[in-house]
Formats: structure tokens, sequence, C-alpha cells
């Protein structure tokens, strides 16, 4: 099994990143292979909303990082996609990556309709906000950024088996043994 991660977050040590580790080693003692991708380090030009890659099958930009990314999630049977809460949705660099991808995440039917191209695979998200938990869950300060992910991989097919939504951020920075194996636990759904 080809696993990818797609970690939305800028900060190398945050904890999004220690989650995403947590499910990775999981995963690659469960004998997967995982790609990894830090969307931080990407070179991705913004969509320019010709639409032309919907009937060409690509995207008509020159090959950067953003075509890279979707050849790794055509190969991979599973995706876990990591994003903190940037004012109720997921950081721009991530959306725009998801913006120059969706060629290959989902087509159009003669009649224009949506058409998921990852179909029977599945995914989590893994999400983290500053709002104390379970603030971040009962007010929907995280709400968006998990809305925001599970529309792009439902329209792309992907079957979502588990979400991880960390709240309190700011007050407690640092994640317990219990959070980070709950997270690597979410990896026997894949």
């Amino acid at each position: 099994m080809l696993l990818l991660i797609i970690n939305g977050s800028p900060k190398r040590g945050g904890n999004i990143a220690t989650m995403l580790n947590a499910m990775r080693d999981e995963a690659t003692r469960r004998g997967a292979e995982v790609a990894w991708t830090d969307v931080a380090d990407l070179h991705v030009e913004p969509c320019r909303g010709c639409m032309a890659c919907r009937t060409a099958g690509k995207c008509t930009l020159p090959y950067d990082d953003a075509q890279r990314t979707i050849d790794l999630l055509r190969r991979a049977d599973a995706l876990i996609v990591g994003a903190p809460c940037y004012w109720g949705n997921i950081p721009g660099q991530l959306k725009v990556l998801f913006d120059r991808m969706v060629y290959g995440m989902m087509g159009e039917s003669r009649r224009g309709l949506p058409r998921p191209l990852h179909k029977g695979k599945r995914a989590i998200i893994v999400t983290t906000c500053t709002t104390p938990w379970p603030f971040n869950v009962l007010f929907g300060q995280s709400a968006g950024a998990v809305r925001a992910l599970r529309e792009i991989l439902r329209y792309s097919g992907f079957r979502i088996v588990g979400t991880v939504q960390r709240g309190g951020t700011k007050a407690r920075p640092t994640l317990s043994a219990r959070e980070l194996k709950r997270c690597a636990s979410l990896v026997g759904r894949l």
C-alpha cells in the first residue's frame, strides 16, 4: 500500500507535523510505503481559473510541484491530509495546491457533473486550532478547515475514515503520548 501524507502546515515541528509523523511511523510499522509532502516547501503557481484542465485532463501551466503531487496522489492507495485552521479554513498554500490539482482529483461527465477520480480510496483529516477543546468543535472553530477538506476529498471520491480536531494549541502546545497514540491508531482504518 502506498500512503500519501500531505502536511499543510508551515511549521515543521508543530502539532500537525507531530501527529502526521506518528501516523507515518505507524503506517511504516504496518508495512506501508509512505510518501510525504510538505506544502510549505512546494513551488506551486496559483490556478488561473481557465478551466482548460477539465477537458484536457492536465494543467496548462508549466510543470511544477502541483503536477508532481497529483502524480503521487494518483498512485497512492490512501491519503492523510493535515492542516491547521487559519481563519476558519485551510491555509492558503494548501488551497492553492488543491486548486491546481482539481483535474487529477475529479473529472466531469458530459453534462458537466463532477466525477470522482479516486473512488474507493480512504483518507484521514488532521486539523489543529488555538481554541481549546471541546469549544473548537462545539463552536465550529476548526469546522471550516474540516469542512473544506471533506468537500475536496468527497468530490474526489475519497471515503473519510477518521478526523482529528486538536484544539487548545496555544495553551497546550505539546501533544500527549495518548493523543499521538490515538492518531496512530487511525492508520488501521486505511
